[in-house]
C-alpha cells in the first residue's frame, strides 16, 4: 500500500483511517457493560482460575446456573479477554480499549479490500462502512467485531492480487479461519469458501490447506472432551427447520439489512445515471422517502404520532431498502454470471461468496437474527454496490449518506450508551438505598447481571429460590426475564421502590433490538417510552411482617 501512495497520500489516508477509529472507540470507550458482555467477561474470569477447564464452570445464563458447555461460543475470544483482564484489569475503559484494536483493524482491512475492488471511492466507503450503526454501536464486548477483523482478514489476503506465493496465501488464509472458527462457529463457511477460491484458482496442489481450520477445530474438540467430556460444537442446538421458519428468518435478516444501510441514497441516488428520465424518478422518490421520514420523526418526538404508526411506517422502511439491495445485487449477479469466472473478476466472485455463505448460514442455523450478524456481510454488500452502480458520483448524495449514517449512529450510540448506563447507575443506588446488613438476590441478564454482583447482590437461582423472610428482590424487567412463580407459597413479595428512568431526547431512539430482533420486532425505532423498570421487592411470610434487623 505505501508503495502505489506518495508520503502526502498516505498521511491522509491515516488521519482519516484513525479519526475513523476515534469515533467509534469513544462512543464505546467507558460504555457501561451490556446485553452479552457479562457471560464474556464471567466465562474470563473463570478461565483465568482454570485455564485447562475453560468449560466445566458453571454460569446463570437463563433460570439457574448450568454448565459454560451449554453456551454457544468457542473460546478464542474468551482466553484473549482473560488475558487481558489479567494484565490490565477488568475495568470498562481497560477492556474497551483491548476492544479498539479489533475495531482498529477492521477499519484498516476494510480499506485494504476497498483499494482492491474501487480503488477510486475507497476511502469513502471505508468512512461509510465504519460509521455505520451496525459497527459502531454494537461493539460493545461481543465477538462480532473481533471476528470481522478474523473475516476482513481472510478475504483481504483471499482476494489479493500478488502475494510472494500461493502456498503462503492459503497457508494464512487456513490459519485465520481456524482462528475465526474458534471465536465464533458462524465463520465455519468460510472453510468452503477457501475450498472454492481454490478451485477456480486451479490451485488443486493446495486443497490439502483446507485441512488447517479443519484440524484446529479437531483439536478444540478434542480439549473439550478432555475437559468435560464432550465435543462442543457436535452439541450445538439447531432450530427447527421448516419453510416457515425459514420465510420469517429470511425476512427478518431483510429487515436487519435494511435498518443499518442509512448510506444506501448514496447507491440509489446514484443509479441509472445515464437514462435521464428514470434517473430523475429515482431522485424524487429518494427525495419523498427522506421527507416523509422526517416528518414521521417530528411527529412522533412531538407525541402526535400512534407507535403502531411508527412501526407500520420503520418496518416498510427497512423491509423496502433490504429488498431493493438484496434485488440489486442479485440482478448484477445475473447479469454478470459468466464474467465472475474470468481470472481478473475472480475477486467479485469471492465477494458474492462472502455474502451468500454467510447470510445463509445465518438464516439456516441461527437461533435468531441480529445486526451484528448482518455485520459480517455489509462489506462486501457495499463494496459490491459501488463496483457496479458507482460510475458517476453525486456529491449531493455523498454528502447525504454520510450525514445520515453520522447521525443515525449518533442518535442510537448515545442511546444505547444510556440504557447500559441504566443498570450500572441503578445497581450502586439501589445497594445504597438499602440496609447495610440486608440480604439481596437480584434477577435478570445482560449488563445489569454484572453490576449487581459488583454491588454484593446475590444471583437468585429461580428454579429454586433462595430466598428467604426478611430478604429483598431486586428484579429487572426487561433483561432476560427470571420466573418468580417458584417462590414458596408461603412467602409473599412486596413492593418497596421502583426504578425507571423518564425518557428523554438522547433515548429517543431505542436499539432494544439491536441485539435481537424479527420480522415485526424492529432493530431500532423511536418512543418516549423507559428503558426498563426495576422493582425492589421486600420477601415477607404471608401471616405478617418480619422486621429486618438494621
Amino acid at each position: 500500500m505505501i508503495a502505489l501512495m506518495n508520503t502526502p497520500r498516505l498521511r491522509f489516508v491515516l488521519t482519516i483511517l484513525l479519526g475513523l477509529w476515534l469515533f467509534a472507540t469513544v462512543i464505546n470507550l467507558n460504555k457501561a457493560y451490556h446485553i452479552d458482555d457479562t457471560v464474556h467477561l464471567e466465562i474470563a474470569e473463570w478461565i483465568l482460575q482454570n485455564p485447562l477447564h475453560p468449560m466445566s464452570g458453571k454460569i446463570n445464563w437463563d433460570q439457574n446456573a448450568d454448565s459454560i458447555h451449554l453456551l454457544n461460543q468457542p473460546h478464542l475470544y474468551f482466553y484473549l479477554l482473560a488475558a487481558w483482564g489479567f494484565l490490565f484489569g477488568f475495568s470498562e475503559i481497560a477492556m474497551h480499549v483491548f476492544q479498539s484494536l479489533f475495531t482498529f483493524a477492521c477499519i484498516l482491512f476494510i480499506y485494504l479490500i476497498a483499494r482492491l475492488i474501487i480503488a477510486k471511492h475507497a476511502l469513502f466507503l471505508t468512512a461509510l462502512l465504519t460509521v455505520s450503526p451496525a459497527f459502531v454501536v454494537g461493539q460493545n464486548l461481543m465477538v462480532d467485531v473481533p471476528l470481522l477483523s478474523l473475516w476482513l482478514a481472510f478475504y483481504y489476503l483471499l482476494i489479493k492480487p500478488r502475494v510472494k506465493s500461493e502456498t503462503q496465501r492459503f497457508l494464512l488464509v487456513g490459519f485465520i479461519a481456524g482462528c475465526a472458527c474458534l471465536v465464533k462457529y458462524t465463520s465455519v463457511p468460510l472453510v468452503l469458501v477457501m475450498l472454492v477460491s481454490v478451485v477456480i484458482k486451479r490451485k488443486f496442489n493446495l486443497i490439502w490447506t483446507i485441512g488447517i481450520p479443519i484440524g484446529m477445530l479437531i483439536l478444540w474438540s478434542c480439549f473439550n472432551y478432555l475437559d468435560y467430556g464432550s465435543i462442543h460444537i457436535l452439541g450445538r442446538p439447531s432450530p427447527p427447520f421448516s419453510l416457515k421458519s425459514l420465510l420469517d428468518m429470511g425476512l427478518a435478516w431483510l429487515v436487519g439489512l435494511g435498518s443499518i444501510l442509512p448510506y444506501s441514497p448514496f447507491f440509489f441516488g446514484n443509479l441509472w445515471h445515464t437514462k435521464k428520465k428514470l434517473h430523475l424518478f429515482i431522485q424524487i422518490a429518494l427525495i419523498l422517502i427522506l421527507l416523509s421520514s422526517a416528518l414521521i420523526f417530528f411527529g412522533a418526538y412531538i407525541g402526535k404520532l400512534d407507535d403502531s404508526i411508527i412501526s407500520k411506517y420503520l418496518l416498510s422502511l427497512f423491509l423496502g431498502n433490504g429488498i431493493a439491495v438484496a434485488l440489486l445485487l442479485l440482478n448484477e449477479f445475473k447479469r454478470n454470471f459468466g464474467e465472475f469466472f474470468v481470472e481478473a473478476n475472480h475477486s467479485i466472485l469471492i465477494l458474492y461468496l462472502w455474502i451468500f455463505s454467510g447470510a445463509l448460514f445465518i438464516i439456516f442455523f441461527s437461533p435468531f437474527i441480529a445486526t451484528r450478524h448482518i455485520l459480517l456481510v455489509i462489506v462486501p454488500i457495499t463494496l459490491l454496490l459501488a463496483h457496479f452502480i458507482v460510475t458517476h458520483v453525486s456529491v449531493y448524495w455523498s454528502a447525504t449518506a454520510l450525514l445520515l449514517s453520522i447521525f443515525l449512529t449518533l442518535a442510537l450510540g448515545i442511546s444505547d450508551r444510556t440504557w447500559a448506563n441504566y443498570y450500572r447507575e441503578k445497581a450502586a443506588l439501589i445497594k445504597s438505598e438499602l440496609p447495610n446488613k440486608a440480604n439481596v438476590y437480584f434477577t435478570g441478564h445482560y449488563g445489569w447481571q454484572w453490576y449487581a454482583k459488583q454491588n454484593g447482590m446475590k444471583q437468585l437461582e429461580a428454579l429454586n429460590p433462595q430466598i428467604q423472610a426478611g430478604d429483598y428482590l431486586v428484579h429487572a424487567d426487561y433483561t432476560i426475564r427470571q420466573r418468580l412463580d417458584k417462590i414458596p407459597p408461603n412467602l409473599h413479595l412486596e413492593v418497596v421502590k421502583e426504578y425507571t428512568d423518564p425518557p428523554n431526547a438522547l433515548t429517543f431512539f431505542k436499539t432494544a433490538r439491536l441485539y435481537r430482533n424479527s420480522f415485526k420486532k424492529l432493530p431500532w425505532t423511536i418512543n418516549w417510552h423507559p428503558f426498563d423498570k426495576i422493582v425492589v421487592y421486600q420477601v415477607r411470610t404471608i401471616d405478617g411482617w418480619l422486621q429486618l434487623d438494621e
